[in-house]
């Protein structure tokens, strides 16, 4: 699951009116809670995966777009540099989707890391990844 997102789950872009703020909320954390390697990246998922102690992937806050990078001290930040760390972990998510879940976390922190050192907005992003086991973290760093 990725999008935009709150401690209290993924927000609604609007495309489905009937599901009110969020998509994902307290109300499906038992079917989550049944899967061993979920896939949580939105901002601050890490609190909503820890609260309901899944398992899978997950982040906390996530810079996606120029206006978060703003609130955490990014400013006048290239847009460029924005894009090229969403292009960067999109792209390792999408050639190692179908692996297993710690193979997939093991190649997403080796090449993630690699545009970290050079970007400062995958720096952030790539500090706040997280593998979670029954709602205990292990961070990235």
């Amino acid at each position: 699951m990725l999008g935009h997102g709150h401690k209290d789950g993924l927000l609604n872009p609007g495309q489905f009116p009937s599901a009110g703020l969020f998509i994902i909320d307290d109300s499906m954390a038992p079917i989550l809670r049944k899967k061993s390697s979920g896939i949580f990246v939105w901002c601050h998922a890490d609190h909503y995966v820890r609260t309901h102690a899944l398992s899978g992937i997950c982040s906390g806050m996530f810079i996606s777009q120029p206006d978060e990078g703003t609130l955490f001290g990014f400013e006048n930040i290239a847009n460029d540099l924005i894009d090229q760390s969403n292009n960067g972990f999109a792209s390792i998510m999408a050639q190692w989707i179908n692996e297993s879940l710690n193979l997939l976390y093991d190649r997403l922190l080796l090449e993630y890391s690699k545009l970290a050192r050079i970007n400062p907005i995958a720096k952030f992003n790539f500090e706040r990844l997280c593998l979670c086991g029954s709602g205990a973290l292990y961070r990235a760093n």
